[in-house]
């Protein structure tokens, strides 16, 4: 069985926009216009989105969405710092969090933050007496409105595909898995494989591990930070984990199914894994090695689009798997090259 691992970069070499600087320049030309002296701002996201406002005050911003991953991390671990935190017995724990976090170096922008309050005989803003509980919670409800402008971008953006592909998908059979770290199915509309069926009886499915995008006004997408390893960050903070919210909101049960048919497998098969697009960076290495390792006998491809990414996926994949398991079944082949690549543009073929 082949399984098709996808990221982001399979979605750039299609055209489409979908970086994170590519959703943050957008949003920034298209709100930055309705502002202004008398304007209304109640439906200005970047007027009422903290973490709009915060992600775009970071300059020079990454292209990557692990930069976005990375600075989420960032601002948690900042807060998780402040005595506040630490001593969760103490009556200070439900005051002036969020003023104190805004003082504390951490570059968060809490203009327009529900819990401050102008006090006209003060310079210094006060802040509504409020729990930790509640004090994450409305953060996590504003990270949850970001995903949710990203879904509409994304939606929007996908109608822009290029249909037919100027690429042919060069896969060994008609037995393949899709694990999908995108939330478009930019492949399924491209190049219409069937990921519940194949002629070898095997059971094959489209795993969209964090989420997909839909017309729903429910938004069930996965944005969040990685696992936060050995650093002391109370538990209350775990609403921004990909894992946690993978698990809240169901894209991890699929993927779980797909990993028992690896293990435990019906009929004795050798897996290919085509890694197509995909950084290999350090917020899905769990989910990565899980799913490099369930079988013994496989072959990875990992496919590269110019020298400098192939020297960094080098570096994770040793990360992920270990340099034995790398010498033992993984292969480096450029992603377009007409005799051993993925995704073969259409001149090129004979």
């Amino acid at each position: 069985m082949d399984i098709l691992i996808l990221g982001n970069g399979f979605d750039l070499v299609h055209g489409l926009k979908t970086k994170y600087s590519d959703f943050l320049k957008y949003y920034k030309e298209k709100y930055t216009t309705t502002i202004g002296v008398g304007v209304d701002k109640s439906d200005n996201f970047l007027s009422n989105n903290v973490w709009a406002k915060h992600f775009l005050n970071k300059t020079p911003y990454g292209d990557k969405w692990i930069d976005l991953e990375k600075e989420i991390y960032r601002v948690i671990v900042k807060l998780s710092k402040l005595p506040y935190f630490k001593n969760k017995n103490s009556y200070e724990n439900y005051k002036k969090i969020a003023f104190l976090a805004a003082k504390d170096d951490t570059d968060f922008n809490f203009d327009n933050f529900e819990y401050f309050r102008e006090c006209p005989t003060l310079i210094a803003r006060e802040c509504y007496n409020v729990s930790i509980k509640d004090f994450i919670e409305f953060l996590y409800n504003q990270l949850q409105e970001f995903t949710k402008e990203f879904k509409k971008y994304l939606i929007e953006e996908t109608k822009k595909l290029q249909n037919p592909s100027k690429y042919v998908l060069r896969l060994n059979s008609d037995c393949i898995s899709l694990l999908n770290f995108n939330y478009t199915d930019t492949c399924e509309q491209l190049y219409k494989i069937n990921f519940n069926y194949c002629s070898c009886g095997i059971k094959t499915k489209a795993v969209y591990v964090h989420g997909k995008i839909n017309n729903d006004d429910n938004c069930n997408l996965v944005l969040g930070t990685h696992s936060f390893n050995n650093e002391q960050i109370p538990i209350e903070f775990n609403i921004f984990k990909k894992h946690h919210q993978r698990h809240r909101y169901g894209t991890i049960e699929q993927y779980q199914e797909l990993l028992n048919e690896l293990k435990y497998p019906k009929k004795i098969y050798t897996s290919t894994f085509h890694i197509v697009g995909h950084s290999l960076d350090e917020t899905d290495h769990n989910i990565l090695k899980h799913i490099l390792l369930a079988k013994e006998r496989s072959i990875i491809n990992i496919y590269y689009h110019d020298e400098e990414a192939l020297a960094r996926m080098q570096s994770n994949i040793d990360l992920i798997i270990g340099e034995e398991e790398v010498m033992a079944k993984v292969r480096f082949i450029p992603q377009h090259d007409p005799k051993r690549g993925i995704l073969i543009p259409k001149e090129n073929i004979s």
